[in-house]
């Protein structure tokens, strides 16, 4: 099973939604995020050919839609390396990698 690995740049990313969860919801459904996050990172760790690379956003990670967030990656035999995880809400020419 490939191992899940979580960059830098998406624990960023992910903390910052938390955040907002936090804020418009409560501390309960900001943990509740996380833990979907994680359950489902380790999902597509475990069929990862079930994202695509033509997602329309600037970038060859493969991608993902996860609620309203576009989750991106890559990975080979060993491990599953999430990089980003972005709102899909916002404008796709506007998001750099």
């Amino acid at each position: 099973m490939r191992r899940v690995i979580y960059a830098d740049s998406f624990v960023d990313d992910a903390d910052c939604i938390a955040a907002d969860i936090e804020a418009r919801h409560g501390i309960r459904r900001a943990d509740a995020f996380r833990d979907e996050l994680e359950w489902f990172c380790a999902i597509v760790a475990r069929q990862p050919r079930i994202a695509k690379t033509s997602h329309g956003y600037g970038t060859t990670l493969y991608g993902i839609p996860h609620g309203v967030n576009w989750i991106f990656f890559q990975f080979d035999d060993e491990e599953a390396r999430f990089v980003h995880i972005v709102d899909q809400r916002r404008l796709k020419s506007a998001i750099t990698f």
